[in-house]
């Protein structure tokens, strides 16, 4: 006859293998319940190296290669930007990129845990400025925009905009196309507009008469970083994958391959160009 302590100790044995087996089994059926597929929308304006369209440009194969590591298939789904935003607040879409985070992002998505501050979840980090006429008298104090009684142009549905509407500016969002909120600078009929500094940057490098007719505040307005935004639903769902997500994508975005090829692409984006 074993003695009442064996028993005991027996028992808890028992019953710590089978908390295992639980927890185990638990994994496995969440793993099973997985997707293999995940949809993604982006934000279809081309922005090159970054993205474009017909789903070429660094994010693609960053996110390429994310798929690969994890035996899984990205969906890419091109969409106008407040759309997109809309679709992953539906839970039609799984995700988004590249997201900047705020208030409203934050409602609407999840961020890779320790965003904003870990640099390798970051896809890219960019600051935005105020484009003027040369010499013009619009200007930004204390947060604010003086000179001007018209609205100031920016691009539907970003982040900034937001960060813009809750500090009091007057915004006009009618064009999703920067070149043509350009063209209305140059025009009179906006007296200045919120740029991508980068954006800025390579469109003076591509030349243009018409780009010399105006400038770029030296100050940022804000630098945006972004990243890879998975819905709430998604992550309620599937919660492990979520953070495979975000570890992979980090692993990727940091690795030396992807640096490299980083810093190409974004060299020849800003190699000034031929003019005729």
């Amino acid at each position: 006859m074993r003695p009442a302590g064996f028993r005991a100790t027996a028992s808890l044995a028992i019953a710590a293998c089978w908390g295992l087996g639980v927890a185990n089994a638990s994994a496995a059926s969440s793993a099973a319940t997985d997707p293999a597929t995940i949809d993604f929308c982006f934000e279809e304006t081309p922005a090159l190296p970054w993205r474009s369209r017909q789903k070429e440009g660094l994010y693609f194969e960053l996110m390429d290669e994310v798929a690969r590591r994890l035996d899984l298939r990205f969906v890419y789904h091109p969409q106008p930007w407040r759309y997109c935003l809309a679709e992953v607040a539906a839970g039609r879409m799984d995700g988004a990129f590249a997201v900047a985070q705020s208030p409203e992002r934050r409602a609407v998505f999840a961020f890779p845990p320790g965003a904003p501050d870990i640099d390798g979840d970051v896809l890219r980090i960019d600051s935005m400025v105020l484009v003027r006429r040369r010499g013009s008298a619009v200007d930004v104090v204390d947060g604010h925009v003086v000179g001007t009684d018209k609205p100031v142009g920016v691009l539907p549905a970003y982040a900034i905009a937001d960060d813009l509407s809750r500090a009091g500016w007057a915004l006009d969002t009618d064009s999703r196309d920067h070149l043509a909120q350009l063209a209305r600078v140059s025009r009179g009929d906006l007296d200045a507009i919120v740029l991508s500094a980068f954006r800025w940057a390579q469109l003076q490098a591509n030349g243009g008469s018409a780009l010399g007719a105006l400038e770029a505040l030296p100050e940022p307005l804000a630098t945006k970083r972004h990243f890879l935004g998975l819905s709430h639903p998604f992550v309620a769902a599937h919660p492990a994958l979520a953070a495979r997500l975000w570890s992979t994508t980090r692993e990727v975005r940091t690795s030396e391959r992807y640096r490299t090829r980083e810093a190409a692409a974004v060299a020849e984006a800003l190699r000034p160009r031929a003019t005729h």
